[in-house]
């Protein structure tokens, strides 16, 4: 089975579904949450979610499809920061700031779930304001957890480790989340991956076959296929 611009997160491992959790809820089918919740909206292909520079206010939680998002570099230079995949929230990063960091837009056709942060205050109840301020507070310190780990592939040694970390993680963010994790789809394209690691794109296209023809990984198009994940993991540390 792979990852395609189809495939859509359960609720379950939803990160809105989390938070409705923390509202002693077993579904995320919660009153208070659908008054700031739009669920399932589509997003087309390059669609922006929000701009760097704009007031904050929704969080995004990506139903199907991925994200990307970029920012502007000393002053000109538009630069990778990162990927959303299903079932995780784009913004989250923007929590506790007026104004958006990034620009983030679609990589795809997908669907979101667009919640209102800003109205979280007027619509909860105390306790579940608090509850749900923690929640997402500790997931906005994960996401940031997880883009220090991913910004520190940029400095390993090879360009080899760098595209192995990357995959890993790409399997590792995509299994929390109830997809296969040996085979999936890249959304993103080469060269995005090869802006958000600092390496060329001739790099990371002869890296990815390298690895191909070492019998590590399988290519097909934006296909991947983990053939040998201890041997993957085993660059990291060679």
């Amino acid at each position: 089975m792979q990852l395609n611009n189809t495939s859509a997160v359960m609720c379950r491992n939803c990160a809105l579904y989390q938070t409705a959790r923390v509202l002693g809820l077993e579904t995320p089918d919660c009153s208070s949450l659908n008054r700031i919740v739009l669920r399932n909206l589509p997003v087309k292909k390059h669609e922006v979610l929000y701009h760097e520079g704009e007031a904050f206010r929704y969080l995004y939680l990506i139903h199907s499809g991925s994200c990307i998002s970029n920012a502007t570099m000393l002053g000109e230079r538009r630069r990778v920061m990162g990927f959303y995949l299903p079932g995780e929230i784009a913004g989250i990063e923007n929590i506790g700031q007026e104004t958006c960091n990034h620009t983030t837009y679609a990589l795809e056709k997908g669907s979101i779930c667009q919640l209102d942060f800003s109205a979280l205050e007027e619509t909860l109840s105390k306790n579940e304001l608090i509850n749900v301020q923690k929640y997402l507070l500790g997931s906005a310190a994960h996401h940031a957890r997880q883009l220090q780990w991913e910004r520190s592939l940029t400095g390993m040694q090879t360009a080899e480790q760098q595209i192995a970390a990357f995959l890993m993680n790409i399997a590792s963010r995509l299994d929390a989340r109830g997809f296969p994790a040996r085979q999936f789809r890249l959304p993103m394209s080469r060269e995005a991956i090869a802006d958000y690691l600092g390496l060329a794109m001739e790099t990371v296209i002869r890296t990815l076959k390298n690895l191909q023809s070492r019998n590590l990984i399988a290519i097909k198009a934006k296909n991947i296929e983990i053939l040998d994940e201890s041997r993957l993991n085993s660059l990291l540390t060679s």
